[in-house]
């Protein structure tokens, strides 16, 4: 079975390609790399010379196959960095479709993965032989499945870690990795800063041991944090290389880009400061060219703010972009934004690092950052390849702490943005908002992460909380939050809260009994499930359950089929023992309420 790779652009290179680094036709002359393989990179993709990371890693992976750490920021040419000497070593090695996964390569963001799936596909176009799949959160697990054990092959597999745990559970995938040649993983140090250093370990646990198989192992990173370097000792051998491309004494962005700091009192203050921020700067650089990223804390503050700045009516196009959006709103939200010119972006950090984004000209924090370096990440999607760009992070006085102490390296210009003239439209569109609840709850969440450092309590939160819902939100009442979230917040017995009955569980149908052959009905089934129907002489295996679906009687309502349905929605099947929950499952790491 072959699995569509989804259609999403392949992002433009961060950085200009340069003129005096090697090119790829001295590969084939040196019989390092397939005449195919040359082929398509130069005439197919167009590319002549090498980008810097491909330099300095394409010899030596292609020649010795050792393993290698490189340090090289996003946008660099990486992928076909570490691409090419995999597909080398599958036409080394002539693997056929029994062979099973050549090459793994795990990404921490589903986006990511599908740009490196579309990426690999290109460079396999002239190579129909070798399959392309992945395997992500948000997608069709059983799909997948059928893919990587499909009589087609699958060569190689684009996967995010924590759906890939659960493939790993079932022991024919875990079977198809058992020639693995290849281990790549991508944006590293973000892996493990998004918490998935347990999974990435029992994941490798999984795997073949690597001596016997020989695996070539690679570690890209944008950052070598020690915690980086630790980790490579567990996927890579003892005599790896380590190389960066990032040159010595190269400004990053966080030293070049001008940065404004609005500071207001309070947190009803915040939505208004960034309004006028966002005019300011698009009177500077034009609404025709005004292309804005503008970072929230939560999923459900993204939704706020992005509901706040399309009602206003003289701002361009505003799109929202979060991992609670399904899978193919995010690819469609994605290849719109970077194919626009003038456009404003609202996200949470899941495009903070691996995305990128031609001409973005402005990037708008709000909210506290998990640490600097999300907000030196988020800072990093504008003034690339060479462009300028400038940014502005708008803090609450209780915040303030972030910019004076986590940021005091930072040379921050203090911006006069006037959060005073557009209070009443934007109070105006907060009262059409809808899911005000959600918001109040994400926020309460989401700060009672950080109160220590802004000297609160549990009771100023929830003050200062509903302080937010009445005056930002525009909420009549203090919303009201289940009791049973409330205890697993943390926040029983508050002062302040609302509590509500908790909302009725979805109760699961009983499985239905296996249809019999012959017209022999099925058992009666453990709870609402109704007994499976006899099937047909002609599929004597067939079992039809519940009264009109398979799944699930009334068509997914209570009870009946194979396995019972639920009451109104589907749920997903559990992990498997010690896979990653909540923040670190493809997900913003805080503020997962």
């Amino acid at each position: 079975m072959r699995q569509d790779i989804p259609r999403v652009s392949t992002p433009a290179l961060a950085e200009p390609v340069p003129l005096d680094t090697p090119r790829f036709a001295d590969l084939g002359k040196d019989n390092l790399l397939h005449p195919v393989l040359v082929k398509t990179i130069t005439e197919n993709m167009k590319f002549d010379h090498m980008m810097p990371v491909q330099a300095a890693t394409l010899h030596d992976l292609l020649e010795k196959r050792i393993d290698i750490l490189a340090q090289a920021k996003t946008g660099t040419g990486k992928t076909i960095a570490f691409l090419l000497p995999a597909i080398q070593t599958m036409l080394n090695k002539n693997r056929g479709t029994k062979s099973g996964i050549s090459l793994l390569v795990i990404s921490p963001t589903r986006e990511l993965a599908m740009q490196i799936a579309k990426e690999a596909s290109m460079l396999l176009q002239n190579l129909p032989q070798f399959k392309v799949s992945f395997a992500i959160g948000g997608t069709n697990k059983e799909r997948e499945e059928r893919a990587i054990l499909s009589k087609e092959g699958c060569d190689i597999l684009i996967a995010t870690p924590g759906r890939l745990y659960d493939h790993l559970s079932n022991e024919r995938v875990r079977n198809a990795f058992r020639n693995l040649d290849t281990l790549v993983l991508d944006e590293a140090d973000r892996l493990l800063d998004m918490g998935f250093m347990a999974a990435l370990k029992d994941i490798i646990k999984c795997l073949p041991d690597k001596e016997a198989t020989q695996r070539q192992g690679m570690l890209f990173s944008a950052t070598i944090a020690p915690h980086v370097k630790k980790f490579a000792h567990l996927v890579l051998n003892k005599q790896y290389k380590f190389t960066s491309t990032i040159p010595k004494g190269e400004a990053n962005n966080h030293e070049r880009v001008p940065q404004l700091l609005v500071t207001v009192p309070s947190f009803h203050n915040v939505a208004p400061a960034l309004v006028s921020a966002i005019r300011s700067e698009m009177m500077l650089v034009g609404k025709e060219k005004f292309k804005a990223i503008v970072f929230a804390p939560t999923a459900c503050l993204a939704d706020w703010y992005q509901h706040i700045l399309a009602s206003l009516g003289d701002l361009p196009e505003v799109l929202v972009l979060h991992s609670k959006l399904s899978q193919g709103k995010r690819t469609s939200t994605t290849d719109a934004f970077r194919k626009s010119t003038s456009s404003i972006l609202v996200a949470t950090d899941v495009v903070a690092r691996g995305m990128d984004f031609p001409n973005v000209s402005n990037v708008f924090q709000t909210g506290l950052p998990a640490d600097k370096e999300s907000y030196i990440h988020r800072l990093g999607r504008t003034a690339r390849a060479g462009k300028e760009g400038r940014a502005f992070f708008v803090v609450t006085e209780s915040e303030a702490f972030f910019p004076k102490f986590t940021l005091r390296e930072i040379n921050f210009q203090l911006s006069d943005a006037d959060y005073t003239t557009c209070v009443q439209e934007v109070e105006e569109a907060a009262v059409s908002f809808e899911n005000k609840a959600k918001v109040y709850q994400a926020w309460l969440g989401y700060y009672k992460n950080y109160l220590k450092p802004m000297r609160w309590d549990v009771e100023k939160l929830v003050e200062e909380g509903n302080q937010f819902a009445f005056k930002a939100l525009i909420s009549g009442e203090v919303p009201g939050i289940p009791k049973s979230t409330i205890g697993k917040m943390g926040l029983r017995g508050v002062r302040g809260l609302k509590v509500i009955a908790n909302l009725e569980k979805p109760v699961r149908g009983g499985g239905g009994g296996r249809g019999g052959s012959n017209n022999r009905g099925g058992g009666e089934g453990r709870s609402a499930g109704n007994g499976g129907q006899g099937a047909p002489k002609s599929t004597p295996r067939e079992s039809v359950g519940g009264e009109q679906s398979r799944r699930g009687g009334r068509k997914r309502g209570a009870g009946g089929g194979k396995r019972g349905g639920f009451r109104g929605e589907q749920r997903g099947p559990a992990g498997p023992p010690g896979a990653l929950n909540g923040p670190g499952r493809d997900s913003e790491r805080l503020g997962g309420w």
